[in-house]
C-alpha cells in the first residue's frame, strides 16, 4: 500500500511539478507558487466539467428520442385501433345485409312452401280420386280391396305433413292399381254366349240339382281362348271331367281355369299375358256340346265370373 501511494505521488509531480505564476500588477511583480496538489485538484475539476459538458446533451438527446418512440409508437397504436373500429363497422354492416337478405329468403321459402303445399294438396286430391275409382272397380266384384295391401300400413303422418300423406296415398293407389292389373276382367273368348250360369243347376247328365263352378260359353271348335288377366300357368293337362284343361295363377289369390278345351297352347310355369292365346274351345272331358267352362277362383274357392266380367262391361249373351 505504502508503495502504491509513493508510486501514485511521483505520477502526481511528474504530470503536475511545482510551478510559480508571476502576478504583476502596477509597479510590483509578485510571484505565487503552484502546487501539484493544487494543480491536481484544479484538473480534476476541469475533466468533471467537461463530462457534465458531454453528458448532458447525450441524456437530453436520449430522453428526447425515448418520447419520440412513445409518441410514434402511440401513433401506430391510435391507427390500428381506427382500422379495427372502421373493420367492425363494415362487418356490422354485413351482417345486417346478410341479415336482411335472409329475412327475405326466409319470407321467399315460406311462399314456396305455401304453393308448394297447395300443389301437393291438390295431387294428393286427385289421387284420392283415383283410389276411390279403383277401390270401386275392385269392390263391384265381390271383393275385399284390402286383399290389395300386402303389408300392414305405417302410422298415419300428421295433417301438416302434406307429403308425407300424398306419398302414402301413392302408395295406395299404386297397390291397388297393380291388384287390379292382376284381376280377370276380360273375356275369354270374343264372343260370349252363355249357356249355363254360375251356381246352383240341374246336372245335364243326371238332373241332380249340383253346384256349377263356373260359367259355359257356347263356341264352335277351334275358338281362340284367352288369358283374361296375366300371370303364371299353374296346371296345363287333362282331368277327369274337366277334359283338358289350363290354370293360371294370377297372384292375391286369385286364380282362372279354362275346361273342356279342344289343344292347350301352353305348359305349367309359362309366363302368360292379358289376352294372349291359351288354348282353343273345345269338347274334351264330360261335355254335351262344343263350350268353355270358365272358372274365377279367390284363395281356391269359386267366384261367379260375371262378377268380374260385368265390371269391364263385357256383355255376355244368353
Amino acid at each position: 500500500m505504502r508503495r502504491l501511494n509513493e508510486r501514485l505521488k511521483g505520477l502526481i509531480q511528474d504530470w503536475f511539478p511545482e510551478r510559480q505564476i508571476l502576478l504583476r500588477g502596477t509597479g510590483s511583480v509578485r510571484a505565487a507558487q503552484l502546487k501539484p496538489a493544487h494543480q491536481c485538484a484544479m484538473a480534476a475539476f476541469l475533466l468533471l466539467l467537461l463530462v457534465w459538458s458531454v453528458a448532458s446533451p447525450l441524456a437530453f438527446l436520449a430522453v428526447w428520442h425515448g418520447q419520440v418512440a412513445a409518441a410514434h409508437h402511440a401513433g401506430a397504436l391510435q391507427a390500428e385501433l381506427s382500422g379495427t373500429q372502421a373493420d367492425l363497422g363494415a362487418t356490422q354492416a354485413q351482417n345486417a345485409a346478410l341479415a336482411a337478405a335472409s329475412g327475405a329468403a326466409a319470407a321467399q321459402a315460406r311462399g314456396f312452401t305455401a304453393r308448394a303445399a297447395r300443389q301437393i294438396d291438390a295431387l294428393d286430391a286427385q289421387t284420392k280420386a283415383a283410389i276411390a275409382t279403383v277401390d270401386g272397380i275392385i269392390t263391384a266384384t265381390g271383393i275385399n280391396p284390402k286383399r290389395a295391401l300386402k303389408t300392414q300400413a305405417a302410422a298415419a303422418p300428421s295433417a301438416q305433413d302434406h307429403a308425407a300423406l300424398l306419398n302414402e296415398d301413392l302408395a295406395q293407389l299404386q297397390a291397388l292399381s297393380a291388384f287390379l292389373g292382376k284381376m280377370p276382367l276380360a273375356p275369354p273368348v270374343a264372343q260370349m254366349t252363355m249357356s249355363s250360369p254360375f251356381g246352383y243347376r240341374p246336372n245335364p247328365w243326371t238332373g241332380l240339382r249340383e253346384f256349377h263352378v263356373g260359367i259355359d260359353l257356347r263356341g264352335a271348335e277351334g275358338t281362340p281362348v284367352y288369358a283374361t288377366a296375366p300371370g303364371v300357368v299353374s296346371f296345363a293337362g287333362s282331368e277327369t271331367g274337366y277334359g283338358e284343361i289350363v290354370e293360371i295363377d294370377h297372384g292375391y289369390g286369385l286364380s282362372t281355369r279354362y275346361s273342356h278345351l279342344d289343344r292347350i297352347l301352353v305348359r305349367p310355369g309359362d309366363k302368360v299375358g292379358l289376352r294372349q292365346e291359351i288354348g282353343l274351345l273345345g269338347n274334351t272331358g264330360w261335355s254335351t256340346g262344343p263350350h268353355l267352362l270358365y272358372e274365377t277362383r279367390l284363395d281356391g274357392a269359386p267366384e261367379n265370373p260375371l262378377n268380374f266380367l260385368k265390371v269391364s262391361e263385357n256383355e255376355v249373351q244368353n
